[in-house]
């Protein structure tokens, strides 16, 4: 608190509200102890008294003082801030020289880790942060499973479906699963003959029509004896066999065979390749069919890059120069579904020898190689984590030089992952770099002569083609590393070419990805706000680090992902010098914002109810918190889910009154449900929807607007989707557009 704001006249408040005076904005102030001579239509209601609401209407945290009871808020003598330090990272630190007595004020948003299911953390003055209450998702029906789902942030509340084949336990609805032990059983599934089971659930077993299965044992093989494109259906089948790899779910599993006719003559490679719309698949190919000691190979399902599931395999150097040569090949899946196979005879190839830095095959520079990756093992540490094994290559660089690692898919089955690593290779701290994406550009400035390693894996099996070329060396700019970065000016958006950048930093939000780094000075404890927009169909990454930026333990918040923008805040950061990280998976430009504001405690806001409520932001913006769970639902919103009742969930509104044309961004992130933000235009409350400026918050990915708004009055409707309410924060910005 400066001087300056310790020379305004002391108000008196009614008890129940002097505990939130301190947090209060001047014209709120002034609002509740009487006119204003500023023009605001709209006054703090006091609300009921907080004996007459169980917890006080707010959103937890904040203590009242109720000027004559114990304040937990209250610590030693003081004559300015520095004297303030509890040691408890979530409180607010400052001397009230009113009384020349330390304020620890408590801020839950400091507490937040991010996870949704474990509710929202709470700040204790004298203990720190402490844990929330778990989500409590039970409707108390014995016919639904009630989860928390963190990928979503909310409950979900299916009907029991114990054995997964999608059709509910017939004891709960009508018409139902009359087996849910048993996934093979089910109203969706045909009736298999000769088994003894009521497979389709109508009453009867076996009756006429049921389904037989075909290609079930190994004396009615499905024939293939050329090359080509064929399908196998497992519908009806039973689980027959085994192999050393095989679908997930294991009670569903359901298998077929085929037998691979080879023609007499030389030994040759065959190919397989098995697709499935959806259904988890594995395919093995053997020797003698039911004789599991006979395996030549198998594989397991990956997900496909164009939807689906799929399984690729290669045995070599099979068949017999006297005579054809059948072999089984099973298949496996985990639903009666048709499986597409695509079958290859191909010249033999031996397999491959680069599997370890000590046999990498040398690299000609500007030539492509191709990188079969089917049966390859896992030898080298990857920070870029591939599906498959990984293949080694080499290359020596007489004099620096810049380097381009440029790698695709040739089938398009499985994104390419490149790893450029030193000369002594095989330990993870060797790798230079790393890129995970469907185009790969590996970039290093001015590599010093000497040997370097490629190691190239993928997501799935697939061929991969990669090049290596070299340019003359040149200089790093100046922000792609943290040591001597260059200032980022709070709260302007500074645009990011990423163009021929490296990835130099190794925080782990973003593995393999190009970065940029700024220094960021903060004169005062500040909360700080990282956006960051990315370009279409990039991934991206912003992160707040100290100034070495070594390791990710240095790493303060990042946010990383393909939405943009991407943004991550942090409260209360303490004075000092940091770096601001904007990384591109691709390498494409980014635009980064550093809103910056010196550290205030959270604004409870326990009423705001309704227009007589509107609790007024001051125009430089602040950081806000309530609970909408105590409100009413009063507003409707134009991004709501349909069908709801008139008012829609349960809010609570604020007002900010801007002079001139302002950023105005504001961030909802922590918040304990799915939020939706409104923001409306008057000047008479509650306003017209403004265009655009209505955002819902899903799982992680709360409440954000980012807006340009004309000189006007303007009110915000906290409110939620669908009927959904509690614990939220808000955290308000205003900047020159």
């Amino acid at each position: 608190m400066t001087s300056a704001e310790t020379k305004e006249p002391r108000l008196r408040l009614s008890p129940h509200l002097r505990w939130i005076a301190p947090l209060l904005p001047a014209a709120a102030l002034a609002a509740a102890c009487g006119p204003s001579t500023a023009p605001n239509p709209f006054t703090v209601d006091a609300g009921p008294d907080a004996a007459d609401e169980p917890d006080g209407g707010g959103a937890g945290g904040g203590n009242p003082d109720d000027g004559g009871s114990p304040d937990d808020t209250l610590g030693g003598p003081c004559n300015d801030d520095t004297q303030c330090d509890d040691a408890i990272a979530c409180t607010v630190d400052a001397c009230d020289v009113s009384i020349a007595r330390c304020r620890h004020s408590p801020d839950d948003a400091a507490c937040q880790n991010g996870v949704y299911c474990d509710g929202v953390e709470r700040c204790e003055p004298k203990l720190g942060c402490l844990a929330g209450a778990p989500v409590a998702c039970s409707d108390g029906d014995v016919c639904t499973i009630d989860a928390c789902v963190e990928s979503t942030g909310a409950c979900t509340h299916v009907l029991r479906d114990a054995d997964g084949d999608g059709s509910p336990d017939g004891h709960c609805v009508a018409k139902g699963d009359c087996d849910d032990a048993d996934p093979k059983v089910s109203p969706a599934l045909p009736e298999v003959c000769a088994n003894g089971t009521d497979d389709d659930c109508d009453g009867a077993v076996d009756e006429g029509g049921c389904a037989s299965p075909e290609h079930d044992t190994c004396g009615d093989p499905l024939v293939i004896d050329a090359p080509g494109a064929y399908t196998i259906d497992t519908t009806a089948a039973a689980s027959n066999f085994a192999a050393s790899c095989n679908v997930d779910n294991q009670p569903a599993a359901r298998d077929v065979v085929a037998a691979i006719v080879l023609p007499a003559g030389p030994p040759l490679d065959v190919e397989i390749t098995a697709r499935t719309n959806g259904p988890d698949v594995a395919i093995a190919l053997l020797g003698q069919c039911g004789d599991p000691s006979t395996e030549i190979t198998c594989g397991k399902s990956f997900f496909n890059l164009q939807g689906g599931r799929f399984a690729k395999i290669r045995g070599r150097g099979l068949g017999d120069p006297a005579k054809a040569l059948a072999l089984p090949l099973y298949v496996f899946a985990d639903a009666d579904t048709p499986v597409f196979l695509d079958v290859a005879f191909l010249p033999p190839e031996p397999v491959p020898t680069n599997e370890t830095c000590g046999t990498a095959e040398p690299i000609t520079f500007g030539v492509p190689f191709f990188s079969t990756l089917i049966d390859a093992a896992k030898d080298v540490g990857i920070a870029c984590t591939p599906l498959t094994g990984e293949l080694l290559y080499s290359f020596d660089l007489a004099s620096p030089a810049n380097v381009h690692v440029y790698a695709s898919s040739v089938d398009g089955d499985g994104y390419p992952v490149i790893s450029l690593r030193d000369a002594v290779c095989a330990l993870p701290e060797n790798e230079i770099t790393c890129q995970s994406a469907p185009i790969v550009d590996v970039f290093r400035h001015a590599l010093p002569a000497g040997t370097y390693h490629v190691a190239v894996g993928a997501a799935a099996p697939t061929v991969v083609s990669t090049t290596v070329v070299i340019e003359p060396p040149t200089e790093p700019l100046p922000d792609e590393t943290c040591e001597g970065a260059p200032a980022i000016t709070p709260n302007v958006t500074l645009d990011v070419d990423l163009l021929e950048r490296q990835d130099d930093v190794k925080l782990g939000c973003l593995p393999g990805a190009v970065d940029a780094a700024y220094s960021l000075s903060l004169p005062v404890a500040s909360d700080v706000l990282l956006v960051q927009r990315i370009s279409q169909g990039d991934n991206g990454a912003v992160s707040l680090s100290l100034p070495l930026c070594a390791d990710p333990s240095d790493q303060l918040v990042c946010d990383s992902g393909a939405q943009s923008p991407l943004r991550v805040g942090k409260r209360n950061v303490p004075a000092g010098d940091y770096r601001v990280i904007a990384e591109s998976l691709l390498g494409q430009p980014v635009q980064v914002t550093a809103f910056v504001r010196k550290t205030t405690p959270p604004l409870i806001v326990p009423f705001a109810d309704a227009c007589a409520d509107v609790l007024m932001i001051p125009e430089t913006g602040g950081f806000f918190q309530g609970n909408t769970a105590n409100a009413t639902a009063s507003f409707n919103a134009g991004c709501d889910q349909g069908g709801g009742p008139e008012g829609g969930a349960r809010d609570q509104l604020l007002g900010l009154s801007l002079s001139d044309k302002k950023r105005v961004i504001l961030d909802m992130g922590g918040s304990g449900y799915t939020t939706l933000l409104d923001v409306r235009k008057g000047p008479d409350c509650p306003g017209v929807e403004v265009p655009k400026a209505c955002a819902v918050g899903y799982g992680q990915n709360k409440s954000f607007l980012d807006l340009t708004l004309d000189p006007g009055m303007y009110f915000l409707q906290i409110d939620g989707l669908a009927q959904d309410s509690g614990p939220w924060f808000l955290d308000v910005r205003v900047v020159d557009p």
